[in-house]
């Protein structure tokens, strides 16, 4: 199977103002925030009747998503949304590890004060949410929203490609484990992520940005570990990662 070119943002038919990208996205952002839990069967049919488009663009998306892991097509049964296998997704975390330290190595992209303004609003929103109830769909969206922003200041295209289809076959991971989780540890946590990031780059230290990154990441995966029955996901990952040694949690 081949990728599909993501970029494009012409019209998906001859009629609708749906695009390719924005139908893709769509589709994608639910199943990464478990509106459309594992095992949940899309309908080609009913997709094209929402979005007011043909079963053929529909199809190109629901491959693309296929090529991307989070969709599989079985016969007589349609596309399905793929299960979690952690087995296999621990390889996907080693390379993110991988690629997060390829940010300070790499040029970046162009930078504004909008681009804080933003970060800075996204910790407020963050923030907003640590003594509400416990909300993980509304947490994940703004993690989502981080890593795209980080990801539109990466200047190398094949690396920003590479490292947003990783995010999002892992990103279901922790948002499944997070009602589980201490909510307001998790918001603390992605509250100083976001705030460190944004002084790593105000200081364009890239590096730093990189080491941030590369601490929370860790992190997060020992706390994953914590409510994970029978699982050694952070030994397994750090180690085919870089070798290192787990620190006590």
């Amino acid at each position: 199977m081949q990728a599909h070119d993501r970029s494009d943002d012409t019209t998906v038919d001859g009629t609708s103002r749906t695009s390719f990208k924005a139908l893709y996205t769509e589709l994608r952002d639910r199943i990464c925030l478990l509106d459309y839990p594992p095992g949940t069967v899309l309908s080609e049919n009913k997709l094209a009747a929402e979005f007011g488009v043909s079963r053929t663009p529909v199809r190109r998306v629901l491959h693309a998503l296929e090529f991307d892991g989070l969709v599989e097509s079985k016969q007589a049964l349609g596309t399905i949304v793929t299960a979690l296998d952690l087995r296999e997704l621990k390889q996907v975390y080693a390379l993110r590890l991988k690629l997060i330290d390829l940010v300070a190595e790499l040029p970046p992209g162009p930078m504004t004060d909008r681009d804080i303004d933003l970060l800075d609003d996204l910790g407020e929103r963050v923030s907003a949410l640590r003594d509400d109830d416990a909300r993980p769909r509304a947490l994940g969206a703004l993690y989502q929203t981080f890593h795209q922003e980080l990801g539109r200041l990466t200047g190398n295209r094949p690396l920003r490609e590479i490292t947003d289809r990783f995010f999002h076959q892992t990103s279901r991971v922790w948002l499944q484990l997070l009602p589980e989780m201490t909510w307001t540890r998790e918001v603390d946590a992605m509250v100083e992520e976001i705030h460190a990031v944004r002084d790593a780059l105000v200081a364009q230290d890239l590096r730093r940005v990189s080491e941030v990154r590369r601490h929370h990441f860790r992190a997060c995966l020992r706390r994953m570990n914590a409510v994970l029955a029978g699982q050694d996901l952070v030994d397994e990952v750090l180690r085919a990662a870089d070798g290192s040694e787990v620190a006590p949690t």
